[in-house]
């Protein structure tokens, strides 16, 4: 480790270090993805989770109507768009997580530009 790290680890107080716990376990997740629902663009987020909803119900729908239906084309079609509702639906979901982590990412620059600022006022 460089003297950087070392110096920049003894500036994180104890609740930085408890909010980096925290961020790790799965619990830490969901309460993220659910916060992240609230707050600035939170309409798009809000809607890429519609967006999943709808893709599910249709791609179940798609499945259903496969085994129901009597043509080959007909097979093919429903076939196609499952797997292309499929496709969606984790695009999406990929989507969410990115801004997930976009986020975090924001936040723990934003922190230690503070943890820094603060080591430097100190100095």
């Amino acid at each position: 480790m460089t003297t950087f790290d070392d110096a920049l680890k003894k500036l994180l107080s104890e609740e930085d270090e408890a909010f980096i716990a925290d961020t790790i376990d799965e619990t830490g997740y969901y309460k993220t993805a659910f916060q992240s629902l609230k707050g600035q663009g939170s309409g798009l987020r809000i809607g890429a989770w519609i967006a999943v909803a709808i893709c599910c119900s249709l791609m179940f729908f798609c499945i259903w109507k496969f085994f129901q239906v009597e043509t080959t084309q007909e097979h093919i079609f429903f076939a196609s768009a499952a797997v292309l509702l499929n496709s969606g639906q984790i695009a999406f979901k990929l989507w969410f997580n990115m801004q997930l982590n976009r986020r975090a990412i924001t936040q723990e620059i934003r922190r230690l530009e503070l943890v820094i600022a603060k080591g430097l006022a100190t100095k």
